[in-house]
């Protein structure tokens, strides 16, 4: 089998285009990470609403424009347009979980979406395991 060096440069460039152009033109969206820090608020006894700032963050592979919503929570929205990487920083008073999502700039499709949950006093249901007396 005889191959010429201007079929084989041929056949390597074909392949290569081919590559690059899939390799850069996945669908939009995908790759992206949402963070959260706290992810949990946890209320001690008698407190009925959590007080923290959420820090949020988010990456993607590509530029993207994207908002940043809680699910329920109207007044907050975020967006940013043809960025690859984003933060934002809230103040926020609540007394049930949240759920933040990022979604494509129409505001149509959820591409990340994490949750900062409430635990309420779970010290009551913790069972001692042996009498306070014993100093053994």
């Amino acid at each position: 089998m005889r191959f010429s060096v201007e079929s084989c440069a041929a056949r390597c460039a074909a392949i290569l285009i081919a590559a690059v152009l899939t390799g850069g033109m996945g669908e939009p969206g995908s790759g992206i990470q949402l963070e959260l820090r706290p992810r949990i608020c946890t209320l001690a006894a008698g407190e009925t609403q959590c007080s923290t700032t959420v820090h949020a963050k988010w990456h993607s592979p590509r530029e993207e424009s994207l908002c940043l919503v809680i699910l329920g929570r109207y007044d907050v929205k975020h967006c940013w347009e043809h960025y690859s990487q984003g933060t934002y920083n809230i103040e926020l008073v609540f007394s049930d979980d949240l759920l933040f999502e990022l979604k494509d700039s129409q505001l149509e499709t959820v591409l990340a979406s994490e949750a900062l949950r409430i635990i309420r006093e779970a010290i009551r249901y913790r069972h001692r395991r042996r009498d306070p007396w014993n100093i053994f």
